[in-house]
């Protein structure tokens, strides 16, 4: 699926090394459905944030992570371009979380969450393929 995100620049959504060294070419390595996804949860909920280096803030590994960082699982969708984590503003995460289950059919492209009582702090969603039908909710 190739789609490019209404709502978020590129650098929302790599970390700074992978920014400098493909620029805008990193959409390349994010995966369709998760954008879409993205653009879905940002119309449904309002802003929200990924990374926020580029503007001086200290997220930069919510998107896509190099294989060689120490951040999340090995195999984590977040190496393969397929998860993001995601903060809101205005809206609690737990709100945003169980409206996404509640919901499922706004948000075809989304398959897994991250079980709330483990991240509480942002909404993990990624794009896996898996067969468990629904939105799997797994801990991380």
């Amino acid at each position: 699926m190739i789609y490019r995100p209404k709502h978020f620049v590129v650098q929302e959504l790599v970390g700074p090394e992978m920014f400098a060294a493909r620029g805008a070419r990193a959409f390349e390595l994010l995966r369709g459905e998760a954008l879409a996804t993205l653009d879905g949860l940002r119309e449904k909920f309002g802003p929200v944030l990924v990374n926020n280096w580029h503007a001086g803030g200290t997220y930069k590994e919510s998107g896509l992570r190099d294989f060689a960082s120490t951040t999340g699982a090995k195999y984590s969708m977040h190496r393969y371009g397929g998860a993001f984590d995601c903060k809101f503003n205005g809206v609690k995460i737990r709100d945003a979380y169980e409206y996404v289950l509640a919901h499922p059919e706004e948000f075809p492209h989304l398959t897994t969450v991250e079980n709330i009582k483990a991240t509480p702090a942002w909404l993990h969603f990624d794009v896996r393929n898996h067969d468990r039908g629904g939105i799997w909710v797994v801990d991380p």
